[in-house]
C-alpha cells in the first residue's frame, strides 16, 4: 500500500504527515476505516510525489540511509532487505493515544516492518506473549509511569523466559532523569524524550538498525 521510503528523503512530507494526521485524529478519538483510508491515500500522493520530485533533480541517484548520532539498538542485521528475501522484522507499539500508534504504524510500515499496535498494558501483554517481536516501542505513560513500569517488567520477564532476543525502547513526554534512569534498569534500550521533531529522532534510532 505504501512502497518503502527514505524517511530523511523529504523533511517536509514527515512534518506534513505528522501536522495532518494530528489535526483529522484528535486525542482519544477512534480512527475509522474511512479515515484510515484517507490517510492512506494522501500519504501515498506525497510519497510517490516525492520521489518524482527527486528522480527529476540532476544527478539523481537512489538515496541511502543516513547514519545519526542518536542512541541505537545493537547491530542485529537487515530489516526487510528485498535483494536478500528476508522476513520482515516485527515490531510491537505501545501509546494509549490512537494518533501516536496511527503515526508510528505507518511510518513504520513504510520502513519495511510488519507493525502491531497497542493502547493498553494488559492488552500489549498478551500480544507479547502470543507473538515473537523484534522491536518494541512503548509509551512510559501509559496511562501512568506506574503502569508504564510495570508494563516494561512483565515485557522483560516474558523475554527472558522465552528467551527472545527483543530490544525494548522507551518513549516519554518525562524528562526526568530518575525515570531515564529507572527505564535503563529496567532494560531499556533507549529513551527518547517527547520534543520538537520527537518521532524523527525516534525514526532515526529504528534507522540505525539497518
Amino acid at each position: 500500500m505504501v512502497d518503502k521510503v527514505n524517511i530523511d528523503l523529504d523533511e517536509q512530507f514527515l512534518k506534513k504527515f505528522f501536522a495532518l494526521t494530528e489535526r483529522i485524529i484528535p486525542e482519544g478519538q477512534e480512527i475509522t476505516l474511512l479515515m484510515l483510508k484517507k490517510q492512506l491515500d494522501e500519504i501515498e500522493s506525497e510519497l510517490e510525489a516525492s520521489k518524482a520530485s527527486a528522480k527529476e533533480k540532476p544527478g539523481y541517484t537512489k538515496p541511502t540511509l543516513q547514519q545519526s548520532n542518536s542512541s541505537s539498538f545493537d547491530d542485529v542485521g537487515s530489516f526487510g532487505d528485498d535483494n536478500f528475501n528476508l522476513p520482515k522484522k516485527s515490531i510491537l507499539v505501545i501509546d494509549d493515544l490512537g494518533v501516536i500508534t496511527y503515526q508510528l504504524s505507518v511510518l513504520f510500515k513504510s520502513m519495511g516492518f510488519e507493525v502491531v499496535m497497542s493502547k493498553e498494558i494488559y492488552d500489549a501483554i498478551e500480544k507479547f506473549k502470543k507473538q515473537t517481536f523484534d522491536l518494541v516501542i512503548m509509551d512510559l505513560f501509559i496511562p501512568t509511569e506506574r503502569e508504564g513500569f510495570i508494563l516494561l517488567e512483565e515485557l522483560k520477564k516474558v523475554a527472558i523466559n522465552k528467551q527472545i532476543p527483543v530490544k525494548i525502547g522507551i518513549m516519554s513526554a518525562s524528562a526526568k532523569k530518575e525515570h531515564k534512569q529507572l527505564c535503563k534498569m529496567k532494560g531499556a534500550e533507549f529513551y527518547i524524550e517527547k520534543l520538537d521533531d520527537w518521532q524523527k529522532e525516534l525514526l532515526r534510532v529504528v534507522q540505525e538498525l539497518k
